[in-house]
């Protein structure tokens, strides 16, 4: 699926669906999405492609907090790109694709940790942090589950979901010290817990929010482990191959992105606002 922040004639589509305020865009002139071809030396479209295609990521078509920043890049990049366009794949594409041969384009919302480069010359760049995040573990609340690492997971029965891998639990299911039983979304993986046919799930601080407004009680019926399974945080993964100008700017966009008015509006609107503290503590 490609979602595409190319010319003008697409920004009335597209711009609704963003949920990005018209005020973002000057009035009148060119709504900003589709750049002049009078000048070639502008790079683009700028490629985002990414595996997260679950809340808050995404919510529903051309919606979710990737398309924000899809349309905030477009904006605040205004002069270096002539687009942008969002491609969502399965983890092992992403994979394949940045390993490609002069592969230029970003990836949202990754960890370092996550990623290998046997080359350090095609190694990618790595933006300042973007967002703190954690794993959360959530059983039900008439059998309360507690988290104190990989090990009290012994003797469970784990919801997850297809393709992702777990590498604290897996190795115990592995050894059948832990059933696994995998869904193919995450909204079906909560509804499994939910209907009691597994005991645990899995679920990321920064998609609480949405979850608790998109199922109802889930406040009532749900309980969240007080230890998370993990803390991390989030960057942006940008190729070396675009254009010099083009990264600096990235780089220092993701550095200063906490303190845009226009962003702060959208983290606000997904439950993310001041909420960094709470997430993770960085020395």
């Amino acid at each position: 699926m490609v979602a595409r922040i190319l010319d003008p004639r697409h920004a009335r589509l597209l711009l609704p669906a963003l949920g990005l305020a018209s005020c973002l865009w000057p009035h009148g002139a060119t709504l900003a999405m589709g750049l002049p071809r009078a000048t070639p030396a502008r790079f683009g479209p700028l490629k985002l492609i990414s595996y997260y295609d679950y809340p808050p990521f995404v919510t529903s078509p051309q919606q979710g907090l990737s398309f924000e920043l899809a349309g905030w890049l477009h904006m605040r990049a205004e002069g270096l790109i002539e687009g942008v366009e969002l491609e969502l794949l399965p983890r092992r594409r992403v994979d394949i694709q940045v390993r490609q041969a002069q592969w230029a384009g970003l990836v949202p919302w990754v960890s370092p940790a996550w990623f290998s480069s046997p080359d350090p010359a095609q190694a990618p760049i790595w933006s300042a942090a973007v967002m703190n995040d954690e794993d959360l573990v959530l059983s039900l609340k008439r059998q309360p589950f507690e988290f104190e690492g990989p090990a009290s997971l012994r003797g469970h029965k784990l919801g997850g979901v297809y393709g992702h891998v777990y590498t604290d639990a897996d190795p115990l299911v592995a050894s059948g010290e832990l059933q696994r039983l995998d869904s193919f979304t995450q909204e079906a993986n909560l509804r499994m817990l939910l209907l009691g046919r597994v005991d645990l799930a899995f679920l990321s601080r920064s998609g609480l929010a949405w979850w608790r407004q998109r199922i109802p009680g889930f406040d009532e019926l749900v309980h969240v482990a007080a230890q998370p399974r993990m803390r991390y945080q989030r960057h942006l993964m940008i190729s070396r191959d675009l254009p010099e100008t083009l990264r600096e700017r990235l780089l220092q966009l993701a550095q200063t992105m906490g303190g845009d008015s226009q962003w702060r509006e959208v983290m606000r609107r997904y439950g993310l606002l001041g909420q960094s503290a709470e997430w993770l503590n960085i020395a």
